[in-house]
This record gives structure tokens, C-alpha cells and sequence, in this order.
């Protein structure tokens, strides 16, 4: 026979049933917490240790102040997210000088919030809450909570001080010429990162908080006045949407906000460069700064962006773009295109070298598009091992590997040798894309057009680079059509896509951001001799309002 559970008697433990039954609950939010403290101190511990369920890493120092000790408190904290040196200096050291002081009278309990607050604690962030949820989520952040007995109102010292990796140079994005520092998992370290570079208070930083659990702090960061306010608006709109149990990486982010969730190309650029993140916030762009994770994300994003690298403009003349360009078009297309000639086009062929892959296919006892499927099946194999293994072998694990492999399938018999150079060269060719999402991207479609090449031979192709345009071309980032300034055609803005031209050249920013300030340097700036005219004879004034033709 079950026992009626007996029913709460005091107020307290009213509060605390009322506490247990939102947490029990499917999602528990912190907004469901909104609870105010009560005005006994032991309650309020309580209270607060029941919600940790007495975690070992949930510190509770309890002591007693005045003449006569007859003010009670107590400073609870989380052990590895609170800087203890600072909670020694600014808050318990205080305590001990006034007690140990001279002055023995008795302090009053009405009295004794507003002398600590404004006398005691001499920490430069100290903010008052009185609600479970506020005080928590302060907690939960690295914050010192300080409860004082006959008051609800409970004060919070920012101490955050947990362990944080040092700036560093990249990782993830090689370079050869820019600065050598990145961004880290440390929030306020990456903005300091951004705030280095742009020095103006017009630089904004909008926090808000994702995720019922995790709880993780998004910064999203503009230029005010310069940033487009719809597209600002338009990325906060959608990270507000975002309700899910935890963000832990801006990946995650990623798949909630894009405009088409089933394409393999990145409609989001990220990097880990605070030089790149400067950039584009200077071409009007909005950049996403993710707590606990060095990885930032920049809308919107086109598809030529991702052949361009930040150190392209610190050399005053490029050509390497146009290379990637054409690499681009090796790594896509050159694996699908050989299928296609020595299945179903052999005419198109010079003589000399038909009678070549003749000979080296000889004894060769598969098709051409199942030796190029297995070769860059087994290629892609030694690049994801490479790139999972210890740094210090991974490397030479995919050099060798790929160098053994290859050799010991042509010896074999199962590929003919121009295909390992064929897949080689396609594979190189893909390492020239400096965005790592890209390359992805590019490793992907690969497939696709080796079954059409395979199946139908050129038209197959032909047929397939169609429809990925078409496919392109109806992809959006954030409002801004994806192979702009390419389709739609603006020749004017060429000047940053195939090629980089001159700093002096470029005087205004891309005109589909919709930046406030189009213009972005004064005109009439190219070098020449002294006494010599410098430029077009424009007029420099730099205009601060309306849009300037690009004529």
C-alpha cells in the first residue's frame, strides 16, 4: 500500500518541492528558477547546495563578522572557474581587517549589506542579485556569490579565473606572412583580439547567451554605423531561434543558421586569425564569437572568398589567386575528365599519348573509373589517418603512405601509373584552397562527376557542371547570393576575385553588404614620383553619409 506523501509544512520547504519539481523536469531552464532567496542564511545554503546536488567542486566558506561576530555570511564559489587569489585579496581579507580593527561596535543587521557592499569589497565588478536563476548562471561563470544573513539580496564579484591556453600562432590556417597570433578558447581574449586591431568605440560586441545546459556565451560583433543594421538584426534573429540543450563549438551554430542545410559547400566562413575576423568587419561584415572555442564565423560569405587568404593582402603584388583558380578546376574536374576521354573519347587523344596510357594500362584488369574510384577512396583513407594520428607522425603516415600505396599498385597491376599521377595531381591541386571547408567541399563533388564521366562521358560532365552551377547560384548566405560578385556580374568588384589588385584600387567595399560607408579609403591614392600627380585628380574628401556612385 503506498504512503501519501506528507505534505510541506514551512515556507521553505514549500520552495524547495517547488525548486525539485522544476528540475525534474524534461528541460529545466533557469528561467524556471526565478525564485527569489529568503532572508535565513542556513536556508539559502541550503537551498543552493540541493541545486548542485553537494558537488565536490562547489566550495561553501562560512564566517562571521563584527565586534561581537554577530554579522553571518557566506562565500560560495565554483573550485577551477574562480580566481583565488583574488577572492584572498578583495573579499576575505576585508572581513579580517574589520573584525581585528579597533572600532568595537556592534553592527546592525539593517546596516550590514550596504557597508559591505560599498565599504568591504574592494573588487572593481560587484552586481547585486536576489533571484536563484541570477545567481546561478553568476556562479556558473566563474562569479563569487556572497549571502548575508537577515538579507535576500545577494552580492556577486566577477573573480573569473580559470585556466585559459595562451595566444598562439594558427593551427588550423598556414601562412607565411601576418601576424602570428590567434584566437584562443577564452571569450574576452578573442575580443580583445578584435578591439587590438579596430581601435574605435563604434566597435560593437552584443552577448547573449545559448543553450538550457551549457549556458555559452555568443558575442556578435560589428561595426556600428558601418554594418548594414538589417544584416545585423537578421544574425541575431537567428541565433535567438537557436533552443537546444548545449552550443560547444561554433559547428554547432553553424548547422542552425545557414540558409540551406543540404549543400556540401560552407555558406559560413570561420577562421581563427583575429587579422581576418578585422577584415571583414571592416568590409562590413558581422563576425560570431563563440565562448570556448578559438573558431569564429564570418556572414555572410561567397564562394571567391574561400580562395583567398589573409596574407594576399600584405604582399603588394598576387598571382598565386589565378593558380588557385586553376587548381580549383584541376582538383574538381581532371580525375572525371581522363574517365571520360579513355572510356568513351579516345579520339580527342593525341596519338603518342593514347599508345602511352595503352601501354600502361596494359594487364590493368579493372575500368578506368573504378582504378580513379579506388585511388581516391584509398587517398581520402590516408588523408583522414594522417590528419587523426599524432601530429609528429601524421604527416609522414600521408607522405609515405600515399608514396608506398601508389607503387605498390602499379607494381601490382590494379592501376595503371598515369592514374596515380592523374589522382596525385588532382589531390595536390586540392591542398592549393586555403579554406579547409572548401577543400571538403571539393573532395566531395569529386565523386559525383567520376560516376557521370564513368557513365555518359563528357556530356556527363558537361551535364554536371550545369547543374552545380545552377545549384551555386541558388545558393544564399545570409541574403547575399553566393557567387557574387562573379553571378550576379559586377565587373567593378573584380578586382578582389581572380586577382588582387593594389591596395590604392580598391577604394570602396563590396556594394551588396550594403555597407553605410561605401567608401572605404580616400581616391586618388596609386604612388608616383615627387612633384608628379598621385592619382585621378578625385576629390579625397571622404564622404560620411549616402552611397557614392562606383562608376
Amino acid at each position: 500500500m503506498f504512503r501519501k506523501p506528507r505534505r510541506p509544512k514551512t515556507m521553505e520547504e514549500r520552495k524547495q518541492r517547488q525548486i525539485d519539481a522544476k528540475l525534474e523536469a524534461p528541460h529545466p531552464d533557469s528561467q524556471e528558477l526565478n525564485i527569489p532567496f529568503g532572508l535565513s542564511l542556513d536556508d539559502n545554503l541550503a537551498l543552493f547546495k540541493n541545486l548542485f546536488g553537494n558537488a565536490s567542486d562547489l566550495l561553501v566558506r562560512e564566517f562571521s563578522f563584527g565586534a561581537r561576530q554577530e554579522i553571518r555570511v557566506a562565500l560560495v564559489y565554483i573550485d577551477g572557474l574562480s580566481d583565488t587569489n583574488s577572492i584572498s585579496e578583495a573579499i576575505l581579507k576585508p572581513f579580517v581587517y574589520r573584525s581585528l580593527s579597533d572600532d568595537k561596535s556592534p553592527i546592525l543587521p539593517e546596516s550590514a549589506y550596504p557597508m559591505i557592499r560599498d565599504w568591504l569589497i574592494t573588487f572593481g565588478s560587484v552586481k547585486e542579485a536576489a533571484r536563484i536563476n541570477e545567481v546561478l548562471d553568476y556562479v556558473l561563470t566563474g562569479c563569487a556569490a556572497l549571502f548575508i544573513d537577515g538579507t535576500s539580496q545577494v552580492l556577486i564579484v566577477v573573480v573569473k579565473g580559470w585556466k585559459a591556453r595562451d595566444v598562439e600562432e594558427p593551427k588550423a590556417e598556414a601562412f607565411v606572412r601576418g601576424p602570428r597570433d590567434s584566437f584562443n578558447e577564452t571569450l574576452r581574449t578573442n575580443t580583445a583580439l578584435i578591439r587590438r586591431r579596430i581601435k574605435t568605440p563604434r566597435l560593437r560586441f552584443d552577448t547573449l547567451k545559448i543553450g538550457r545546459m551549457t549556458k555559452t556565451d555568443i558575442c556578435v560583433v560589428y561595426i556600428h554605423g558601418l554594418t548594414d543594421p538589417a544584416l545585423k538584426d537578421e544574425v541575431i534573429s537567428r541565433l535567438k531561434r537557436i533552443d537546444t540543450d548545449g552550443i560547444l563549438e561554433s559547428g554547432y551554430l553553424e548547422d542552425f543558421i545557414k540558409d540551406n542545410p543540404w549543400t556540401p559547400f560552407s555558406l559560413l566562413d570561420r577562421t581563427e586569425r583575429p587579422d581576418k575576423v578585422a577584415g571583414a568587419l571592416l568590409e562590413g561584415r558581422v563576425a560570431i564569437v563563440i565562448d570556448t572555442t578559438p573558431f569564429a564565423l564570418l556572414v555572410p560569405a561567397v564562394f571567391s572568398e574561400f580562395l583567398q587568404a589573409p596574407e594576399d593582402y600584405y604582399e603588394s603584388f598576387d598571382y598565386i589567386r589565378a593558380f588557385r583558380w586553376l587548381g580549383l578546376i584541376i582538383a574538381t574536374f581532371l580525375p572525371s575528365v581522363y574517365v571520360a576521354l579513355s572510356t568513351y573519347h579516345q579520339e580527342m587523344i593525341p596519338t603518342g599519348l593514347v599508345l602511352s596510357m595503352a601501354a600502361g594500362r596494359e594487364g590493368v584488369p579493372f575500368p578506368a573509373l573504378v582504378e580513379a574510384l579506388s585511388m581516391e577512396i584509398s587517398f581520402d583513407f590516408l588523408r583522414e589517418a594522417g590528419a587523426r594520428m599524432p601530429r609528429s607522425v601524421g604527416q609522414a603516415v600521408g607522405i609515405i603512405g600515399a608514396l608506398v600505396l601508389g607503387q605498390a599498385s602499379v607494381a601490382a597491376g590494379i592501376v595503371s601509373p598515369i592514374m596515380v599521377v592523374i589522382v596525385s595531381l588532382a589531390a595536390v591541386a586540392s591542398f592549393m584552397i586555403p579554406n579547409y571547408s572548401s577543400s571538403h567541399a571539393i573532395r566531395f563533388i569529386r565523386f559525383p562527376f567520376l560516376l557521370l564521366a564513368g557513365a555518359f562521358g563528357l556530356p556527363g560532365i558537361f551535364w554536371g557542371i550545369l547543374v552545380l552551377l545552377l545549384h551555386l547560384a541558388s545558393l544564399r548566405s545570409f541574403g547575399v547570393p553566393y557567387l557574387y560578385p562573379v553571378a550576379p556580374g559586377v565587373p567593378g568588384e573584380w578586382k578582389d576575385v581572380f586577382f588582387k589588385a593594389p591596395r590604392w584600387m580598391m577604394d570602396f567595399r563590396p556594394s551588396l553588404l550594403r555597407a553605410r560607408k561605401i567608401r572605404r579609403q580616400a581616391p586618388g591614392q596609386m604612388p608616383g614620383p615627387p612633384g608628379g600627380s598621385s592619382g585621378e585628380g578625385d576629390d579625397p574628401q571622404i564622404v560620411s553619409t549616402g552611397r557614392e556612385k562606383q562608376g
